[in-house]
């Protein structure tokens, strides 16, 4: 029996490339198009205000704008309109199943809907959830289900009810995956784009050429957009971007494997999104055993650990590699047996294994001593929910102190106070000593405050993300003027 050799395969995906110039011409103008429409949407969201102001847990330096998914999916869905509108065979191919391109186009642009109002505004993780889910199940109404998957050794086994439960649960992982890799500069778009370009093969190789063309276009726009959102970054994507790739990706990659007839055509869409999934299910097993709620930010992703050692450009560049390799052996896979498939997938988790060992996440002692302290952070947090509570109603500088005393007790402080018009605030522990070794100044916006911590207080606090987040919101409700200060102190 002949066996196709690696010269037949190289000669088979340039005849591909050959035969579908269209496909490399949309990506090339995509890129174009973003790299040039980029500079123009800076220019505007500077002046509209849409801007990501450093603090906290942001790490740049300077005012950026900010919601740059706009300009992206701008040139995307503009693409789509001129493919459908072509007299040949791709726009004719985007035409008859316009249900799934308009349905994939549409989930997108509701899905960034949430991500500019959580933007401008803020939105809870409960509720940003709910209208994932409500998006996903409209999907997979729209004809993104799965009904069956490919397994190794065994073939083609039907879903059942899973065929409508899974895409689901697909669509909402994948969406908040990318959503979560958005930490540094770069790194969600880049991985995007290999992401989109894998998914265009997978489509292309399948015959689901109008999802390669959907793919083709995201992975253009995203290299496009790269040229500024890589370290340093000049614009950074937001959730309006990161949830809109998630959801677009998610599509894709569910719509482009539905022919597959080999379960590494399957694995292939997966791989090519290996990181952010990987990072999303390390996060959610290191939050489940601290304690902590499962949409609470931390500085322990992957993605920042690698950064401490490396910088953000070579902790993206790493990423990215590591991908591109994953990728690469899935593709490769194609053409072997099932046996093959096994060992490769068995030496990509002795990969995993080794890579978060040597990140430190498995040193089981700290793990252990984490666990053992999670009943105190749960408390912290429900601290911070308090705190939130209270900012929300807040009317008075005195009142925003106040909500900021209920965590600030639990790290171990005794007291704050903050300038304020030539007027100084104070909020102190009631019914608490007064002692305190050392005073700490931290920043609420643009207003210094001094916090007096207890002797055996540590600060900086080690959920220091806990205490920014509702120092921004503090600073917010401090710069709001409704009520003219009321000068006191204890409550």
């Amino acid at each position: 029996m002949l066996t196709e050799s690696p010269h037949d395969r190289v000669t088979f995906w340039l005849d591909v490339l050959m035969r579908h110039k269209t496909y490399a011409a949309l990506l090339v103008v995509s890129c174009i198009a973003t790299l040039a429409a980029t500079p123009i949407y800076m220019a505007v969201a500077r002046r509209a205000g849409w801007i990501d102001r450093p603090g906290g847990r942001k790490q740049h330096a300077a005012d950026t704008p900010t919601m740059g998914g706009l300009v992206i999916f701008t040139v995307v869905f503009a693409g789509v309109a001129v493919v459908m509108a072509l007299p040949n065979r791709v726009g004719e191919m985007l035409r008859e199943h316009r249900v799934h391109v308009l349905g994939a186009c549409a989930c997108t642009a509701l899905m960034m809907l949430v991500g500019a109002i959580d933007d401008r505004r803020g939105l809870r993780p409960a509720s940003k959830l709910i209208v994932e889910v409500v998006l996903a199940i409209a999907a997979v109404v729209l004809g993104f289900d799965m009904p069956a998957i490919t397994l190794p050794w065994i073939g083609s086994v039907p879903l059942g009810p899973l065929s409508l439960v899974l895409p689901v649960v697909w669509i909402v992982g994948v969406t908040n995956a990318v959503n979560l890799a958005d930490g540094l500069d770069g790194l969600a778009a880049g991985i995007g784009f290999l992401a989109a370009a894998a998914n265009a093969v997978v489509a292309i190789y399948l015959s689901n050429y109008y999802m390669a063309v959907m793919a083709i276009l995201l992975a253009g726009a995203l290299l496009g957009f790269l040229r500024w959102n890589f370290h340093p970054a000049r614009i950074f994507l937001g959730d309006t971007g990161s949830l809109g790739i998630g959801m677009f990706l998610a599509l894709c990659s569910l719509h482009s494997a539905q022919k597959a007839h080999t379960a590494v055509m399957i694995l292939v869409p997966l791989c090519a999104l290996g990181y952010p999934i990987f990072d999303t299910l390390l996060a959610v097993a290191r939050r489940t055993l601290r304690g902590q709620p499962l949409f609470a930010s931390d500085r322990e992703h992957v993605h920042h650990v690698l950064e401490r050692g490396h910088g953000p450009s070579g902790a993206a560049m790493r990423i990215y590699v590591a991908s591109l390799l994953l990728i690469g052996v899935c593709v490769l896979l194609t053409s072997v047996n099932h046996l093959a498939v096994g060992i490769g997938l068995a030496i990509a988790l002795g990969l995993a294994f080794f890579s978060v060992r040597v990140l430190g996440y498995m040193e089981w002692q700290g793990w252990i001593a984490q666990f053992r302290a999670r009943e105190d952070v749960r408390i912290v947090y429900a601290a911070a929910t308090l705190a939130r509570l209270k900012l929300s109603v807040a009317t008075t500088s005195n009142d925003v102190l106040e909500a900021l005393g209920a965590i600030l007790t639990e790290f171990g402080a005794v007291a704050i106070e903050v300038d304020l018009d030539g007027e100084t605030y104070r909020w102190s522990r009631p019914n608490g000593s007064s002692a305190a070794t050392r005073t700490v100044e931290v920043m609420l916006g643009d207003h210094a405050a001094r916090i007096e911590l207890r002797p055996d207080a540590a600060w900086p606090t080690p959920h220091a993300v806990v205490f920014d987040e509702l120092a921004r919101i503090a600073a917010a409700r401090l710069d709001a003027g409704t009520l003219p200060p009321r000068r006191g102190g204890s409550p």
